[in-house]
């Protein structure tokens, strides 16, 4: 349910960068999402569909770029995706890391015509 939430904010802003620039109409939307987000790119698109009805960004297609998780090893600076859901340091052992990437959700481009 998180993802009417995003995707709401996903049209506003589409909505906003287009009309800044003199768009009328925005063909494609290229979404960047990590893989702590939770968010599913498949719920995502069903409530695009609806939602971008009557807007600038209706019809555009949703190009969605996954990023994995990376850690960083906060003894050695080793950066790694973990392979199991033990989160410590191959190259060390360190138990201590920081999370590096996997929390992104952005807009990452859009096409227009």
């Amino acid at each position: 349910m998180h993802e009417y939430g995003v995707t709401e904010s996903i049209i506003r802003i589409v909505e906003d960068k287009a009309k800044e620039a003199g768009v009328t109409k925005v063909t494609s939307i290229h979404i960047v999402v990590g893989a702590l987000t939770g968010f599913v790119p498949d719920c995502i698109r069903f409530y695009y569909d609806t939602m971008s009805k009557n807007t600038i960004a209706e019809g555009a297609t949703l190009e969605f770029e996954e990023l994995p998780l990376r850690l960083r090893c906060r003894s050695c600076a080793d950066v790694f995706e973990p392979i199991t859901r033990e989160w410590k340091c191959p190259a060390c052992g360190a138990p201590e890391i920081d999370i590096e990437g996997g929390r992104e959700l952005y807009i990452k481009e859009m096409e227009v015509s």
